[in-house]
Protein backbone atom coordinates (compact mmCIF):
# COMPACT_ATOMS: atom_id res chain seq x y z
CA UNK A 1 0.00 0.00 0.00
CA UNK A 2 1.52 3.54 -1.06
CA UNK A 3 1.71 6.59 1.16
CA UNK A 4 -1.25 8.84 -0.39
CA UNK A 5 0.64 11.95 0.65
CA UNK A 6 3.34 11.08 -1.86
CA UNK A 7 2.22 8.76 -4.45
CA UNK A 8 -1.58 9.17 -5.30
CA UNK A 9 -1.71 5.37 -6.92
CA UNK A 10 -4.81 5.47 -8.50
CA UNK A 11 -3.94 8.74 -10.77
CA UNK A 12 -0.98 6.95 -11.55
CA UNK A 13 -2.39 3.59 -12.86
CA UNK A 14 -5.38 5.94 -14.93
CA UNK A 15 -2.00 7.19 -16.97
CA UNK A 16 -0.46 3.76 -17.61
CA UNK A 17 -3.94 2.61 -18.85
CA UNK A 18 -3.64 0.12 -15.23
CA UNK A 19 -0.77 -1.57 -15.96
CA UNK A 20 0.71 -2.09 -12.20
CA UNK A 21 3.72 -3.94 -13.62
CA UNK A 22 4.55 -0.85 -16.23
CA UNK A 23 3.61 1.76 -13.34
CA UNK A 24 6.25 -0.32 -11.12
CA UNK A 25 8.95 -0.31 -13.88
CA UNK A 26 8.65 3.69 -14.25
CA UNK A 27 8.10 4.33 -10.53
CA UNK A 28 11.85 2.01 -9.90
CA UNK A 29 13.82 4.26 -11.66
CA UNK A 30 12.41 7.66 -9.86
CA UNK A 31 15.62 8.01 -7.89
CA UNK A 32 18.10 7.67 -11.29
CA UNK A 33 16.11 9.87 -13.48
CA UNK A 34 16.54 12.99 -10.81
CA UNK A 35 19.97 14.60 -11.10
CA UNK A 36 20.13 15.87 -7.12
CA UNK A 37 23.84 15.83 -7.50
CA UNK A 38 23.78 18.25 -10.51
CA UNK A 39 20.93 20.19 -8.52
CA UNK A 40 22.96 20.60 -5.38
CA UNK A 41 26.18 21.52 -6.90
CA UNK A 42 24.23 23.80 -9.02
CA UNK A 43 22.62 25.62 -6.11
CA UNK A 44 26.51 25.81 -4.37
CA UNK A 45 27.38 27.25 -7.96
CA UNK A 46 24.34 29.68 -7.62
CA UNK A 47 24.09 28.39 -11.20
CA UNK A 48 20.31 28.85 -11.14
CA UNK A 49 19.47 28.35 -14.31
CA UNK A 50 20.97 25.03 -14.44
CA UNK A 51 19.14 24.35 -11.41
CA UNK A 52 16.12 25.34 -12.71
CA UNK A 53 16.92 23.01 -15.78
CA UNK A 54 17.17 19.70 -13.20
CA UNK A 55 13.80 21.08 -11.35
CA UNK A 56 11.72 21.56 -14.34
CA UNK A 57 12.98 17.53 -15.41
CA UNK A 58 12.38 16.49 -12.00
CA UNK A 59 9.04 18.36 -11.77
CA UNK A 60 7.90 16.24 -15.22
CA UNK A 61 8.61 12.99 -13.60
CA UNK A 62 6.55 13.58 -10.53
CA UNK A 63 4.17 14.32 -12.28
CA UNK A 64 4.16 11.52 -14.57
CA UNK A 65 4.20 9.11 -11.41
CA UNK A 66 1.83 10.86 -9.35
CA UNK A 67 4.25 11.23 -6.71
CA UNK A 68 1.74 14.33 -5.33
CA UNK A 69 4.03 16.14 -2.39
CA UNK A 70 7.24 16.26 -4.50
CA UNK A 71 5.54 17.14 -7.55
CA UNK A 72 3.88 20.26 -5.57
CA UNK A 73 7.51 21.67 -4.03
CA UNK A 74 8.57 21.07 -7.12
CA UNK A 75 6.81 23.10 -9.25
CA UNK A 76 6.89 25.47 -6.24
CA UNK A 77 10.75 25.39 -6.48
CA UNK A 78 10.93 25.50 -10.24
CA UNK A 79 8.45 28.92 -10.43
CA UNK A 80 11.41 30.75 -8.38
CA UNK A 81 14.46 29.36 -10.47
CA UNK A 82 12.43 30.45 -13.67
CA UNK A 83 14.27 32.32 -15.81
CA UNK A 84 17.44 32.05 -13.34
CA UNK A 85 15.53 33.68 -10.34
CA UNK A 86 17.02 32.91 -7.04
CA UNK A 87 14.95 30.22 -4.97
CA UNK A 88 13.89 30.49 -1.53
CA UNK A 89 16.57 28.44 1.03
CA UNK A 90 13.45 26.92 2.65
CA UNK A 91 12.20 25.47 -0.85
CA UNK A 92 15.66 23.91 -1.67
CA UNK A 93 15.64 22.99 1.70
CA UNK A 94 12.35 21.02 1.32
CA UNK A 95 12.99 19.64 -2.57
CA UNK A 96 15.66 17.99 -0.77
CA UNK A 97 13.90 16.28 2.04
CA UNK A 98 11.03 15.88 -0.08
CA UNK A 99 12.99 13.87 -2.43
CA UNK A 100 14.18 11.73 0.36
CA UNK A 101 10.83 11.10 1.81
CA UNK A 102 9.70 10.46 -1.35
CA UNK A 103 12.35 7.54 -2.42
CA UNK A 104 11.20 5.77 1.06
CA UNK A 105 7.67 5.97 0.06
CA UNK A 106 8.82 4.20 -3.29
CA UNK A 107 10.96 1.58 -2.08
CA UNK A 108 7.92 0.83 0.69
CA UNK A 109 5.50 1.03 -2.26
CA UNK A 110 7.24 -1.51 -4.63
CA UNK A 111 7.96 -3.49 -1.29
Amino acid sequence: MADSRYIDVQSALARVGGNEGLYKRLLAKFESSIDMDGFNASINAKDYLKAGEIVHAAKGIAGNLSLTVFFEETSKLMEQLRGGGTPQEEDVRLFRQLFEETKVAVAEYLG
